[in-house]
């Protein structure tokens, strides 16, 4: 048995559109896919290593030794972070995955990475999820380097989705990431950051990436 788990994205949440069309689809072949709430409830103390541990107890509370991540934006990373952590993460699917997480956020925000002094305790970010802007603590910028040295080398079967006309994480971030691991691929999407423009075929193409892997069958 496999269990399947979707990661949502940065400032959104477990019924998201796209996590909402997934759960609908996987429910349609009657299997079970998990959403958590990656924020623990908290998202203004939310950091990489808070969201990570969510994921790992979830991952302690299964009886089987097979799991598949799907992720979104920021979700896409944690569940690239994940893999490398568990062996029990077979493959992962990953839309717009958030790779380089920490410089794009030190380049957006006009911070030194290395000069904490200059950042504010906490920045003003707009939330999806609640439809209006919250706090989050930079604190998630210094965990996040934490988080930069993990090699990633771990070869786990991928799938990357991303749009040709992202704004929030350029399509370069996932190029680069398939350049140095052939046991990835990339489809560029004629879409954004969201790709909800592609949404439908985005789920019929995450069911066939694991059904050619042997992982879920739709029979």
């Amino acid at each position: 048995m496999t269990e399947f788990v979707y990661l949502h994205g940065f400032a959104s949440g477990p019924s998201s559109k796209k996590a909402s069309a997934f759960k609908n689809k996987f429910k349609e072949i009657g299997v079970s896919l998990i959403t958590p709430d990656l924020e623990g409830g908290n998202f203004e103390n939310m950091t990489l290593t808070s969201q990570v541990n969510i994921v790992l107890d979830l991952l302690d509370q299964f009886q089987c030794k097979k799991v598949c991540l799907i992720g979104s934006s920021m979700g896409g990373y944690l569940a690239t972070l994940v893999a490398q952590r568990r062996v029990e993460v077979k493959a992962t699917y990953l839309m717009a995955p958030g790779f380089n997480f920490l410089e794009r956020w030190m380049r957006s925000l006009k911070l030194d990475c290395y000069d904490e002094t200059c950042w504010d305790p906490k920045i003003q970010i707009f939330h999806y999820r609640y439809d209006e802007t919250k706090y989050i603590r930079t604190d998630i910028f210094k965990d996040a380097k934490n988080w930069k040295s993990l090699g990633l080398k771990r070869e786990v079967p991928s799938r990357i989705v991303h749009g040709t006309h992202d704004e929030v994480v350029p399509i370069d971030e996932s190029k680069k990431f398939i350049s140095r691991r052939p046991w990835c691929s990339l489809k560029e999407l004629d879409s954004d950051h969201g790709l909800l423009s592609h949404l439908e075929w985005i789920v019929d193409d995450c069911m066939a990436f694991f059904k050619r892997l042997g992982i879920l069958s739709t029979e």
